[in-house]
Protein backbone atom coordinates (compact mmCIF):
# COMPACT_ATOMS: atom_id res chain seq x y z
CA UNK A 1 0.00 0.00 0.00
CA UNK A 2 2.72 2.55 0.75
CA UNK A 3 4.78 1.42 -2.49
CA UNK A 4 0.83 2.41 -4.17
CA UNK A 5 0.91 5.91 -2.49
CA UNK A 6 4.07 6.62 -3.34
CA UNK A 7 4.08 5.70 -6.91
CA UNK A 8 1.15 7.82 -7.09
CA UNK A 9 2.62 11.23 -5.61
CA UNK A 10 5.93 11.09 -7.60
CA UNK A 11 3.41 10.54 -11.07
CA UNK A 12 1.46 13.28 -9.71
CA UNK A 13 4.71 15.41 -9.10
CA UNK A 14 6.41 14.57 -12.68
CA UNK A 15 2.85 15.65 -13.83
CA UNK A 16 2.92 19.12 -12.41
CA UNK A 17 6.77 19.45 -13.33
CA UNK A 18 5.46 18.54 -17.45
CA UNK A 19 2.46 20.93 -16.96
CA UNK A 20 4.70 24.01 -15.53
CA UNK A 21 7.20 24.13 -18.42
CA UNK A 22 4.23 23.85 -21.10
CA UNK A 23 3.21 27.49 -19.71
CA UNK A 24 7.05 28.48 -20.09
CA UNK A 25 7.57 30.74 -23.39
CA UNK A 26 9.85 28.78 -25.75
CA UNK A 27 12.50 30.69 -26.74
CA UNK A 28 13.27 30.58 -30.63
CA UNK A 29 16.04 33.16 -30.76
CA UNK A 30 19.04 34.50 -28.76
CA UNK A 31 21.60 35.77 -29.50
CA UNK A 32 22.38 39.05 -27.85
CA UNK A 33 20.59 41.16 -30.31
CA UNK A 34 17.69 39.34 -30.90
CA UNK A 35 15.26 37.68 -28.78
CA UNK A 36 12.38 35.45 -30.02
CA UNK A 37 9.77 33.97 -27.68
CA UNK A 38 6.73 31.82 -28.44
CA UNK A 39 3.89 32.37 -26.17
CA UNK A 40 0.45 31.17 -25.19
CA UNK A 41 -2.60 32.38 -24.37
CA UNK A 42 -2.56 32.31 -21.08
CA UNK A 43 0.51 34.73 -20.97
CA UNK A 44 0.60 38.53 -22.03
CA UNK A 45 3.01 40.71 -23.68
CA UNK A 46 4.10 42.49 -20.18
CA UNK A 47 4.87 39.02 -18.75
CA UNK A 48 6.64 38.29 -22.12
CA UNK A 49 8.32 41.61 -22.32
CA UNK A 50 9.68 40.85 -19.12
CA UNK A 51 10.84 37.56 -19.95
CA UNK A 52 12.56 39.13 -23.11
CA UNK A 53 14.33 42.10 -20.97
CA UNK A 54 15.77 39.87 -18.73
CA UNK A 55 17.07 38.11 -21.56
CA UNK A 56 18.82 40.81 -23.38
CA UNK A 57 19.89 42.60 -19.79
CA UNK A 58 22.49 39.49 -19.76
CA UNK A 59 24.35 41.06 -22.79
CA UNK A 60 24.04 44.28 -21.32
CA UNK A 61 21.12 45.86 -23.31
CA UNK A 62 17.69 46.62 -23.28
CA UNK A 63 14.53 44.92 -25.00
CA UNK A 64 12.63 46.67 -27.63
CA UNK A 65 9.53 44.66 -29.17
CA UNK A 66 9.88 45.02 -33.11
CA UNK A 67 7.03 42.18 -33.99
CA UNK A 68 4.41 40.74 -31.94
CA UNK A 69 2.02 38.03 -34.70
CA UNK A 70 -0.06 34.56 -34.79
CA UNK A 71 2.50 31.94 -34.48
CA UNK A 72 2.54 30.01 -38.13
CA UNK A 73 3.91 27.16 -36.35
CA UNK A 74 1.25 26.54 -33.89
CA UNK A 75 -2.50 27.43 -33.54
CA UNK A 76 -3.12 29.72 -30.78
CA UNK A 77 0.18 30.65 -29.96
CA UNK A 78 2.36 34.08 -30.83
CA UNK A 79 5.80 34.96 -31.65
CA UNK A 80 7.39 38.13 -30.12
CA UNK A 81 10.51 38.99 -31.27
CA UNK A 82 12.70 41.91 -29.56
CA UNK A 83 15.84 43.88 -30.46
CA UNK A 84 18.42 44.17 -27.85
CA UNK A 85 19.60 47.87 -27.90
CA UNK A 86 21.92 49.57 -25.97
CA UNK A 87 20.82 50.20 -22.73
CA UNK A 88 20.15 54.00 -21.85
CA UNK A 89 22.56 55.73 -19.52
CA UNK A 90 22.37 55.67 -16.27
CA UNK A 91 19.63 52.52 -16.49
CA UNK A 92 20.54 49.86 -13.86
Amino acid sequence: MFIAKSIVAAGASLLMQVGAGCFSPTILEDDGETVTLRYGPWATVVEISSKAEHMCAEHGRDALLIADAESLAEPNFREATFACIEAAPGAA
